[in-house]
């Protein structure tokens, strides 16, 4: 017996060892709801499960010892030693870093593994550390092919995003937003805070977008904000932070002495041409030139320019529990322009909850509301207000806050009355904007496998600008309007509600699943204007326009639209190697009619997960390779309201003479001729993309795509019988194609030290395809400055070309003196010398004769710019070593062209007291003829401007620039702090935007972009608030 007992005792562990049963159990989420496709592993064996609808699981062949790994995208995983347990319940918990892998598509999410389409995430705490008002200004360098540039550095002042270059050609080429499921056509930045965004994905080929349908051609940028907790516990979060800002460049103009010696030139040069001006009233103007010498004068851009301080504030709150949630953020930052009296400020309240009724229905809401104020609003590009061009050309031999006699002032026949510190602070320009949104709606999930989620939103805009010129200023003084004031009122009402079902199933090595739903949208939009002039005191200011003496008639205008969607998504998955998704959407709107009025958008894409075929298994490097395929048509319908209708219109100025007496009676009259095949601009993308990553550190994304855009609405010549010049068709095309790239890299991960790297390029060319029948180009005047609009346009569309080149002549030099012959006592050009008027100088500037007709004139014009860059990129490096952290943005712009205005406008002064560009003290004379400076005036001859009101390549930059966009430094404090303390975290950082940047651009900074005409006229620079440079400082604290 003995014996027995002792073999029993030495085989006991043996049989225990090999043992084998099954485990049955059920994966929830941290709310108790059942995990579908949880995944149940062995490790280190082949045993492998995956959770039902019901969260439930059953694994079989494990031993005793064996470990069971419990894994979801977006949980923590977790590990359970087998034991001899029959059945195990497993909840796991939210995983803040895999969240990452979740991507928001539309109206759905999905694990980015799954994506067959081009999408690309960026990381909201990356935007957390920049110092930008907005989070659309953080974007830029960021994301291969989303191009992100500025109009000009305007505090709050919005960008311009294009995504895989523009498709319309006089429309709007601006993504779509989608915030919380809620499409927004009508998107101010300024109305989110940037810590409240959760994710940020960015749809970017049609088999993405095309679910929007009819707006989702330009791309679509899909944001979820923050939610409550749900674990029972509670976040208080507080964030401060404290910023300066400068503007680091200066245009050179010229000082107090070369400033009266120019003006001496003019003098002499405008002696024979305008009498009220002459020499002798220069020098008793002057008296001594000499006396000026050694003067530094006053510089009005220092004058002008400010160190602006900017503080953000902002709380938050975040609690719940497995039934209800609730959050709450409120933000507010006032930022003080570089400008003197420009700035932002804004007011930001989100309040967010749900709540389960039940286990399987939820309801969920919330309510937002922001408060905008622009100061200082439009001070860029108009050649009379900007006060930008002021501060250049305004005398410097004139202190600050001096006004000048107005009778001596006509002698310089200079238009600036009063210097530009003195009409910035007695010019009233404002802008408030208050935003409401509301959200409600529910969830539903029935039959275990289907979903049902309703939402309803409301959103209003309403937004008063405000303009008041006192008398202090040339608008108010010198103008038939004299004081004067402008108020308008801008009001947008959007309505809609969306419902989708889901239903998601997995069997076998089959994962499938649809989407259907419905959107219903309404769109109601009004403005209202009031001016009144000529008011008798700016004592009151903009509050009291009753008392003007000359009123203009009010004017207001309502218009609405809706829409009407039904879509669909289908998605399939083999294996998890072989992926395909389908989508569809047809939109009816009330902007077009009959058979137009509906729209019809469909795409489909493939992906091949290559690192599961078995060919690939063994290269053990490779741990995911999938290759993506797609094809989709999307529209964009930002069109105005009822263009193919016969509209009237009413106006104070519009009626007929009538009777024998031709009275004058007010009426209507055709403002608009009906196109009833008005359609959608349409855009077919095609897209081939790559994602490949080796070692489970380094991640490739490579993209090719082939756009097409039709159906352009462009104004077509009309016949002259039908009362119109023009009218909108759909009649354009333009193509672009392009090529992205993407490393996400893991440098270094060790305990105390990780490096991570982001980089991508992108590379897009642009064609126009196709204008109206016959027509070959399109020629657009930017509206910058009057003696250009007067003599040439500066902007070409030309078929077989990129939209949007500089037009102008080729700069030949200068005539020269030997280019001439003097005979009774005037200068006559030689033979064989082309001229562009009847009395040519030396000194004055050559074009090339394109033609060798011997007369410069239209022919002799040519593209001169491409404003598009060859590639455009971003460089993020993140070093984190204990609790110390750093990261740098490098993004850049490569080989593109700016029109330079100031160059040409402010390089070209003839006219009597007014500043210029220091390059003028170069200009030609006899003694100095190698300069690209034409003269003013010699032997006593004409007059000759120094450019000439004639756009040439002088004017035309290289706009490549390298910038070192963000630089930031932080510090967590360590838990032994924040336990004495009572802090779950504290964090203190520095950081810096736009620090430096790399360029040969001979202007203030080359991100801008002030043409008036979007597509058809970019990258002008002319008057321009410039862009700055920001340092901060700040601590964030949670409780």
């Amino acid at each position: 017996m003995k014996l027995i007992n002792l073999l029993l005792l030495f085989f006991i562990p043996i049989s225990g060892v090999f043992a084998q049963h099954t485990i049955t159990g059920k994966v929830t989420d941290h709310q108790g709801k059942p995990i579908l496709g949880a995944s149940i592993t062995v490790r280190g064996a082949q045993q492998r499960t995956q959770s039902d609808e019901t969260g439930a699981y059953s694994i079989a062949n494990v031993k005793s010892s064996d470990v069971l790994v419990y894994s979801y995208i977006g949980f923590q995983t977790v590990e359970k030693l087998a034991l001899d347990q029959q059945t195990i319940n497993i909840q796991l918990k939210i995983d803040e870093v895999q969240l990452s892998e979740v991507v928001v598509v539309g109206y759905d999410v999905v694990k980015k593994g799954d994506l067959t389409g081009s999408v690309a995430s960026v990381n909201p705490d990356e935007l957390k550390e920049t110092a930008t008002a907005n989070f659309d200004e953080a974007l830029a360098g960021r994301v291969a092919g989303v191009e992100v540039t500025s109009s000009d550095g305007t505090p709050g002042g919005a960008l311009n995003i294009v995504i895989r270059g523009g498709n319309s050609i006089t429309g709007d080429n601006t993504p779509l937003y989608v915030v919380d499921g809620v499409p927004l056509e009508e998107f101010n930045p300024g109305s989110l805070n940037t810590r409240d965004i959760k994710s940020l994905d960015i749809l970017k080929d049609a088999s993405a977008t095309a679910i929007y349908g009819s707006r989702g051609a330009n791309g679509v940028v899909v944001i979820t904000t923050n939610s409550g907790r749900s674990d029972g516990k509670t976040d208080i979060k507080a964030s401060t932070s404290y910023w300066t800002r400068y503007i680091p460049t200066r245009l050179e103009v010229m000082g107090a002495y070369e400033y009266v010696k120019y003006q001496e030139k003019v003098a002499y040069a405008r002696d024979n041409y305008v009498p009220a001006y002459n020499v002798d009233q220069f020098h008793n103007r002057w008296i001594d030139a000499e006396l000026y010498r050694n003067t530094q004068g006053t510089n009005w851009q220092d004058e002008m320019f400010q160190i602006g301080l900017t503080n953000n504030h902002t709380l938050t709150l975040s609690t719940g529990n497995n039934k209800t949630t609730l959050y709450y953020s409120g933000n507010f930052l006032d930022q003080q322009g570089t400008l003197l009296t420009t700035g932002f400020r804004k007011i930001n309240n989100r309040l967010k909850f749900t709540h389960k009724l039940v286990d399987n229905f939820e309801i969920k809401g919330q309510v937002e509301y922001s408060k905008l104020k622009y100061d200082g609003m439009q001070v860029s590009g108009d050649q009379w207000t900007s006060v930008i061009r002021n501060a250049v050309t305004f005398r410097p031999v004139q202190p600050v806050n001096w006004i000048e006699d107005e009778e001596e002032l006509l002698i310089t026949d200079d238009p600036s009355l009063f210097d530009p510190v003195t009409t910035l602070n007695n010019t009233m320009r404002q802008q408030h904007s208050d935003i409401l949104a509301g959200t409600l709606g529910f969830n539903y999930e029935f039959l275990s496998k289907f979903n049902l989620d309703v939402t309803g939103n409301y959103r209003t805009a309403i937004t008063e600008s405000t303009l008041f010129f006192k008398k202090e200023t040339n608008e108010g003084s010198r103008t038939n309007r004299g004081i004067n004031g402008t108020i308008s009122d801008r009001r947008n009402d959007i309505l809609s509600i969306t419902g989708t079902v889901r239903y998601k199933d997995k069997k076998g090595d089959h994962d499938y699943g649809f989407l259907v739903g419905s959107e219903a949208q309404h769109n109601g939009f009004e403005t209202s204007e009031l001016r009144n002039t000529n008011l008798p005191t700016d004592f009151f200011g903009i509050d009291n326009l009753g008392i003007a003496t000359t009123a203009t008639i009010a004017q207001s205008m309502y218009t609405e639209n809706t829409l009407l969607s039904y879509f669909g998504r289908a998605n399939y998955a083999y294996d998890d190697k072989y992926l395909a998704t389908i989508n569809f959407r047809a939109d009816g709107s009330s902007k077009f009619r009959g058979k137009n009025t509906w729209g019809y958008f469909p795409s489909f894409s493939l992906a091949w997960r290559v690192s599961q075929e078995q060919f690939l298994k063994s290269v053990e490097a490779i741990t995911d390779m999938k290759f993506r395929a797609g094809w989709g048509v999307t529209g964009n319908n930002r069109i105005g309201n009822f263009l193919g209708y016969n509209l009237f219109s009413v106006d104070a100025s519009s009626g007929y003479v009538l009777g024998e007496n031709q009275a004058f009676s007010p009426g209507a009259y055709q403002s608009n001729l009906a196109v009833p095949d008005l359609r959608w601009e349409t855009t077919a993308q095609t897209n081939i993309g790559l994602d490949l990553q080796i070692l489970k550190r380094f991640d490739f994304t490579m993209d090719y795509y082939i756009k097409d855009t039709r159906d352009l609405l462009l104004n077509a010549e009309m016949a002259l019988s039908t009362g119109f010049s023009k009218a909108q068709q759909n009649i354009g095309a333009v193509s672009n194609r392009g090529f992205e790239f993407t490393l996400k890299s893991q440098n270094i991960r060790s305990r105390d030290f990780r490096w991570n790297t982001n980089f991508n390029i992108s590379f897009n060319r642009t064609k126009t395809v196709q204008l109206n029948s016959g027509q070959q180009e399109i020629k657009t005047d930017p509206s910058w400055d009057s003696q250009f609009m007067q003599t040439e346009y500066q902007y070409i569309t030309r078929v077989g070309q990129p939209v949007g080149m500089m037009y102008g002549l080729v700069f030949d030099g200068l005539y020269q003196l030997e280019d001439f012959e003097f005979v009774g006592g005037d200068y006559i050009l030689k033979t064989g010398q082309p001229s562009y008027q009847t009395a040519m100088r030396p000194g004055m500037v050559k074009f090339k004769d394109i033609n060798n007709d011997g007369r410069i004139n239209e022919l002799d014009r040519t593209i001169i710019g491409n404003p598009h860059p060859k590639h455009t990129g971003g460089l993020f490096n993140h070093f984190r070593y204990k609790s110390f952290d750093l990261q740098f943005l490098l993004q850049w712009a490569y080989d593109f062209d700016i029109l330079n205005g100031n160059k040409s406008s402010f390089g070209n002064i003839y006219i009597a007291g007014r500043n210029g560009l220091k390059s003028l003290n170069d200009i030609w004379t006899p003694e100095n003829t190698d300069t690209e400076i034409g003269g003013v005036r010699y032997g006593g001859v004409g007059l000759v401007t120094p450019y000439g009101y004639k756009l040439d390549t002088r004017h035309i930059d290289d706009g490549s620039y390298l910038k070192l966009k963000t630089l930031a430094l932080g510090y967590n404090l360590p838990q032994s702090i924040l336990t004495k303390l009572r802090m779950k975290r504290c964090r203190v950082s520095v950081s810096a935007q736009n620090l430096y940047t790399w360029t040969k651009y001979e202007g203030y900074d080359p991100d801008v972009s002030v043409g008036r005409y979007g597509a058809l006229t970019p990258r002008l620079d002319y008057s321009a608030y410039p862009q700055s440079v920001t340092v901060s400082g700040g601590i964030d604290i949670t409780f």
